[in-house]
């Protein structure tokens, strides 16, 4: 099983939604990005050595589920897009949070 951090995982997922809102420039009909959830499997593993601790690695749709020393647990992230200034994010926008 290839290991995908849930941070790598969660800014795919902000470089995705950035592309289709940036797709979006010049369709006649826009949308206001609302709320919206993410759901993750993730495998918890503990590790050992210098810094040992947890480390949580997004499972991948079709691979294995378990592995010796490790639990998967089905999480969910809300997401609120916003822009750098506070204001909601439209699709179609040039100038993007961040």
């Amino acid at each position: 099983m290839q290991k995908i951090g849930l941070a790598d995982a969660i800014t795919a997922l902000r470089e995705e939604l950035t592309a289709a809102i940036e797709a979006a420039g010049t369709e006649k009909l826009r949308f206001k990005v609302g709320e919206m959830s993410v759901e993750f499997e993730i495998a918890v593993e503990r590790t050992s050595g210098g810094r040992g601790g947890l480390k949580f690695w997004v499972v991948e749709a079709g691979g294995e589920h378990t592995r010796t020393g490790s639990h998967t647990h089905r999480i969910t992230v809300p997401l609120t897009p916003i822009r750098a200034d506070g204001r909601p994010v439209l699709t179609g926008e040039h100038q993007l949070p961040g």
